[in-house]
């Protein structure tokens, strides 16, 4: 039961952090806030991926860390910064263990899939969604005339 509060814990932290990163408006100096926040994901994506590897090395190495403290702190508080992290390590042990084809396959898929599912998720939204709920609530605003 420990580590669930470790990694709800963690989580919590890390999800703060990434908040606080990804609002600093001027860390990177584009006219464009989009291109500003795209650059602070980008950024928090690569520190989340380089401790992700630094530190699942360094636990692998030790045992006088307790199993539920690392799941803590990886999953937690680095899964919550950022997922891309954890994308990113699947990646490398794939590499390592030399399923390079797969790892081609792997990184192309979740791209590509990644960007097809959210536009798929927006066409839903701008075309089935908005006008249902725009329909629900002129209808509730008529009843209540």
């Amino acid at each position: 039961m420990k580590k669930y509060y470790l990694i709800a814990a963690g989580g919590a932290v890390g999800a703060l952090l990434r908040f606080q990163i990804k609002s600093i408006p001027d860390l990177f100096n584009s006219p464009d806030q989009l291109i500003n926040i795209s650059l602070n994901i980008l950024l928090i994506n690569i520190i989340g991926s380089f401790f992700l590897g630094l530190l699942n090395t360094l636990f692998s190495q030790t045992e006088e860390i307790s199993d539920d403290l690392k799941l803590g702190i990886t999953t937690g508080l680095i899964g919550a910064f950022t997922t891309f992290s954890t994308f990113c390590k699947e990646n490398f042990m794939l590499i390592n263990a030399g399923y390079f084809s797969f790892f081609i396959f792997y990184l192309f898929a979740s791209l590509l899939l990644g960007i097809l599912f959210v536009y798929i998720g927006h066409l839903l939204a701008h075309y089935f969604a908005y006008p249902l709920l725009g329909n629900l609530l002129k209808r509730s605003d008529i009843e209540r005339s």
